[in-house]
């Protein structure tokens, strides 16, 4: 009878809500997470560190070599846009020197222009005294001074090696040149008379190793400083004059020296 009893009794109701083990568990995560926003809010960002590891990326997705950059780029790079939200990490040094920049511009701008002016009359001085005005002459244009040589002071017919003779004259110039804190390209340029050697397919080719050749002499001979300097080939493309005869496709065959004002 009482075994009977015991069956039919009916079982307990389980607890309401969660199980006990829940509150504890759920202490214990948001401790774990007070402790690391507490670490994350004491850690401090290695700003040097950053910057190699931004300019390391920077390199490679825009397949630079050995750290280099373009100077000219006009876009903003990856550690500026970084650096413009690293408040704790700007460089005091950095905005003294852009607030000096603002007061030095016209002294600098009047120093580029005096440069300028001296040397265009130095440089028609040596012309003249070398008396090669026939072949070398001075284009000043709004953005720029053109120094247009011949290709026949400096190169023999189809060939991009400077001549022993074209060297003298190239080194004074470059010894001017020298005194100008400006960039300066050297643009080879040839007639449309076409070339086709083993050195030179064409007249691309041939343009290029000219002014290439221009440029290299101007460093090694001339001290100027390669970050300023760039060399470019237009082959027959931008004549000065219709090749439509020997006197015009001469005028053609030149190595214009452009100095940015």
């Amino acid at each position: 009878m009482s075994k009977t009893n015991r069956k039919s009794l009916p079982e307990d109701d389980p607890p309401e809500g969660a199980p006990e083990w829940m509150t504890t568990y759920s202490d214990l995560v948001t401790l774990l997470l007070t402790f690391f926003i507490l670490l994350f809010s004491m850690a401090s960002v290695d700003s040097k560190k950053f910057e190699e590891v931004a300019y390391s990326l920077r390199s490679a997705f825009m397949n630079l070599s050995n750290g280099e950059t373009f100077y000219n780029n006009n876009g903003k790079d990856i550690v500026s846009i970084f650096e413009e939200n690293m408040v704790d990490d700007i460089d005091t040094n950095e905005t003294n020197n852009e607030s000096k920049s603002g007061s030095n511009a016209d002294y600098d701008t009047e120093n580029k222009q005096k440069a300028i002016t001296e040397f265009k009359e130095e440089v028609q001085a040596l012309i003249s005294g070398l008396k090669i005005d026939e072949y070398v002459h001075v284009v000043d244009v709004k953005t720029s001074v053109i120094l247009r040589i011949d290709s026949a002071i400096l190169f023999d017919v189809g060939k991009a090696d400077i001549k022993e003779s074209g060297k003298d004259t190239l080194k004074k110039v470059g010894e001017l040149m020298d005194k100008l804190n400006t960039n300066i390209a050297v643009m080879g340029h040839t007639d449309n008379i076409p070339i086709n050697t083993s050195l030179f397919p064409s007249n691309w080719e041939l343009s290029t190793r000219r002014a290439t050749n221009v440029v290299v002499f101007l460093v090694n001979e001339c001290n100027l400083n390669p970050t300023k300097l760039t060399a470019t080939g237009n082959g027959e493309f931008r004549p000065i004059a219709p090749n439509d005869s020997e006197e015009n496709r001469q005028k053609n065959r030149r190595v214009d020296i452009v100095i940015d004002k």
